[in-house]
């Protein structure tokens, strides 16, 4: 099954490739992931994933296939699988930033996913829906973090020209801590999903992290 996912990023593409590699930064961007440990190549982690009022967790991994700086493109391999029950998922996916304007970025991401499990039995398009709200909440939150910490950078700068003291930083957008299913993709869709397709949520999750490598 292949999913196709794009977002932007506000700024130009070696800066976003930068800001893409700073994982403490920009890590509250994903919401309900955890970063739990990384060795520059392999990660693991997880999602904290709601579910009306029931709380989940589940772990993933994912590794660094390869890494192209002189073309801003990333291979990632990722993997899950449900706490309970026999449902997995694995991915392959690309990732290519291509700049669209001096102060904009476009990422592109092409994966490539093996399912089994019950999540299987369902269509790419709830798939691909489930993986896009998750990415463009991710991208929401990072778009908004890189605009404050501008506008404080310009406000700090100005500051030490005038001798005037800078305002105090405009707060930082708030992140979810946990992924809410039922808005995600529908109550209908996961009463027949849930817990099947958290192990997307994972994969997807631990993909962005990786890109952010």
């Amino acid at each position: 099954m292949e999913l196709l996912n794009t977002f932007t990023i506000p700024s130009d593409i070696a800066t976003a490739w930068a800001t893409l590699q700073d994982v403490e930064s920009i890590a509250p961007c994903v919401p309900g992931a955890t970063l739990e440990s990384s060795d520059g190549e392999n990660f693991t982690g997880s999602v904290k994933v709601k579910l009306g009022p029931v709380s989940m967790v589940y772990g993933g991994q994912a590794r660094f296939v390869s890494r192209d700086e002189a073309t801003h493109t990333a291979v990632i391999e990722g993997s899950g699988k449900e706490t309970r029950g026999t449902g997995t998922a694995k991915g392959l996916v690309t990732a290519v930033l291509v700049e669209e304007a001096p102060d904009r970025t476009r990422v592109d991401i092409v994966s490539e996913l093996q399912i089994t499990g019950k999540a299987a039995q369902f269509g790419k398009g709830v798939m691909q829906e489930v993986a896009g709200r998750i990415i463009d909440q991710f991208a929401g939150n990072l778009a908004a973090t890189m605009t404050a910490s501008s506008v404080a950078a310009a406000a700090s700068s100005a500051s030490g020209e005038s001798g005037v003291p800078a305002a105090a930083p405009a707060p930082l957008p708030k992140v979810a801590d946990s992924i809410d299913l039922l808005g995600t993709a529908g109550a209908p869709v996961l009463k027949r999903l849930v817990p099947a397709v958290v192990v997307i949520v994972v994969v997807v999750a631990l993909i962005i992290w990786a890109v952010k490598r």
